[in-house]
């Protein structure tokens, strides 16, 4: 007996310390509240636009800003800051240097309809019009299945015994190309230092014959190259790395990821984006080819600026023309999964690989901004793509977590884009932080007491919600089950999960002569959406979260793997009856008001009151 009083404490303590490594601070990935709704409306949305407003016009009076210089004389830009639940934007701003007063083409004043150039943001319409065409069922196939030239006469033996000198063409995939793992060069003929007009000699470069230049390639001065001369010279070019390796940029790649899906379906690239996205979407200030030269922002000298600069094949990886409004109405399409099914949409808006930078991942051809928000260090991911051709340039950045979309493009010499892209992150996430917190905290916080629970009648069962600025997620507390709190029995229900009945029923024990398992207060527990949502028939709908748990030591544990149970690992890992404890539905009318809250495990459900 006195083995047994001195076991069963130490039991306990030692149950509460590996608890530390199974339930920690971090969240699910997505969002910490509900999607904001009537952003319009929102104060904390109007305190950000008119504070982004405010640090606009203090930069284009002075030149400078916190992320750098900005261009205040010869760089036109436009911003578009919109929801994807409302058609108009949220917030506009759009800048007309002096010198488009005196431009010999274009428009005097940009607006959202204004037509830009805007580069390899043509990728991500590229690769858009392929998985609305035939999905991603190809994805995993050799290009070399449809387009065998790149193969260049060459066969797997060759390849494998001069992986220097030979691109393993029999290896790379349709979708390694869209994502930038193939490991490619970047082009071919376009733009080659060795046809430039230009006295390279002078650089102290070696001359070169004539067999050793490209034959073809798009420039300023030279017709882009023809498809089978393209394939021809790109397939001869030497590897930059393994595939699936690293992730290195490749234009070429698009264009060959654009082919392929040609020759899949039997029509011409440009068909196929058409039939996919600007019809359907009516983009009708977006194009492939170059529009009328009064719709767009011409800086300068048409062709000096690249807007008249036309790339022939090339065309799928950054030729493409659009507008603000435009790409607004494209990236809402794609936030809303308007022609995507919802799992397609969030099956792309996923990264492929890492980029050597902790905050930056890519995807397909995502590129993949990681924030963390200062004030709960809560992980926001961007969903991005930026575009650069000559003197225009931009940036598509789409944030499920709050269903926005941002839209910001250029014309000019300034890195103005770059500038304010910096300042969404500096100020339209927190306050989109913000805002959805307000909103659950009017929506779901509260005390919440059980109306119906197959167990014993006529005690006590209930919990409160709140928030704190600050912190993600609903919290839960004073989590009462039966009269009893029911945080302190997770040391009980811990081995449980995993079979050890032995532990479970000592620590009962323990828990039963009362000495305590774990101190309460060192026990959070917070809420999150899961994005669930399945409409009832009075108008309403039931609105599922996840509970994560938290639990605080005063032990210190530095290793990299000491957080390894994060919580994505242990969601659902309590189970009763085919129900997981963490689970709470929410039944909510048909306006927006909840109704009751049905937590399965504990067979109850529970009234705001």
């Amino acid at each position: 007996m006195m083995m047994n009083l001195y076991i069963l404490p130490c039991m306990a303590f030692a149950i509460s310390q590996h608890l530390v490594h199974a339930f920690n601070t971090e969240s699910f990935l997505g969002p910490a509240f509900s999607i904001p709704q009537n952003l319009s409306d929102n104060p904390t949305i109007k305190t950000a636009n008119q504070d982004f407003l405010t640090i606009i016009n203090e930069a284009l009076e002075t030149g400078s800003s916190t992320h750098g210089l900005f261009d205040n004389t010869s760089t036109a830009f436009s911003f578009e800051f919109y929801s994807a639940s409302v058609e108009e934007p949220l917030f506009q701003y759009h800048y007309s240097p002096s010198i488009l007063a005196d431009a010999e083409q274009g428009v005097k004043t940009v607006d959202r309809n204004t037509i830009y150039r805007i580069g390899s943001i043509t990728k991500l319409l590229t690769v858009y019009t392929s998985l609305i065409t035939d999905g991603d069922a190809h994805f995993n196939e050799p290009v070399t299945k449809y387009i065998p030239e790149l193969l260049v006469g060459g066969d797997e033996d060759e390849m494998s015994e001069d992986p220097v000198n030979r691109v393993a063409w029999d290896e790379i995939t349709i979708g390694s190309l869209a994502s930038h793992m193939a490991g490619v060069g970047s082009t071919y003929g376009w733009l080659d230092i060795s046809l430039a007009d230009f006295p390279v000699s002078e650089l102290n470069l070696p001359s070169l014959p004539a067999d050793e230049k490209p034959t073809c390639g798009a420039s300023l001065s030279r017709p882009p190259c023809p498809e089978d001369e393209f394939l021809k010279g790109f397939a001869s070019r030497s590897p930059v790395f393994p595939t699936f390796q690293t992730p290195v940029y490749s234009n070429a790649a698009f264009q060959i990821f654009a082919l392929a899906l040609s020759r899949i379906t039997g029509k011409d690239f440009k068909t196929l984006m058409d039939e996919a996205l600007f019809k359907p979407l009516n983009l009708s200030r977006t194009s492939y080819t170059k529009p009328d030269d009064s719709l767009g922002v011409i800086p300068g000298n048409a062709t000096t600026t690249f807007w008249n600069f036309e790339m022939g094949g090339v065309w799928p990886t950054g030729g493409v023309w659009s507008s603000t409004a435009d790409l607004s109405t494209l990236g809402r399409s794609i936030l809303t999964s308007k022609i995507l099914t919802p799992s397609q949409t969030r099956r792309w808006m996923k990264p492929l690989t890492h980029t050597a930078s902790l905050h930056a991942s890519i995807g397909a051809p995502w590129e993949i901004q990681r924030i963390v928000l200062p004030a709960s260090n809560r992980v926001v991911d961007l969903y991005t793509k930026s575009g650069k051709v000559g003197i225009y340039g931009g940036y598509m950045i789409l944030v499920p977590d709050f269903d926005v979309g941002f839209t910001l493009l250029q014309a000019g010499p300034g890195l103005n884009t770059d500038v304010l892209a910096g300042w969404v992150v500096d100020i339209f996430l927190p306050a989109l932080e913000e805002a959805a917190r307000l909103q659950a905290v009017t929506d779901y916080t509260g005390e919440y007491k059980v109306q119906t629970q197959t167990q014993t009648p006529g005690t006590n069962s209930s919990f409160t919600l709140s928030s704190e600025k600050g912190k993600p997620g609903l919290i839960l507390t004073n989590w009462i089950n039966n009269n009893y709190s029911l945080p302190p029995l997770i040391p009980i229900l811990k081995p449980l999960a995993i079979g050890d009945i032995e532990t479970a029923t000592a620590l009962l024990e323990l828990y039963k002569s009362g000495v305590p398992l774990i101190d309460p207060s060192t026990i959070t527990i917070n809420l999150y959406p899961t994005g669930l949502r399945t409409p009832v028939v009075d108008g309403g709908e039931l609105v599922s979260f996840r509970a994560g748990f938290d639990i605080i030591s005063d032990g210190e544990d530095t290793s990299p793997f000491a957080d390894s149970l994060v919580p994505w690992s242990i969601a659902d890992v309590f189970v009763y009856g085919n129900q997981g404890l963490d689970e709470f539905v929410f039944r909510l009318d048909g306006e927006g008001s909840v109704v009751s809250v049905e937590n399965e495990f504990l067979r109850a459900v529970f009234g705001k009151l």
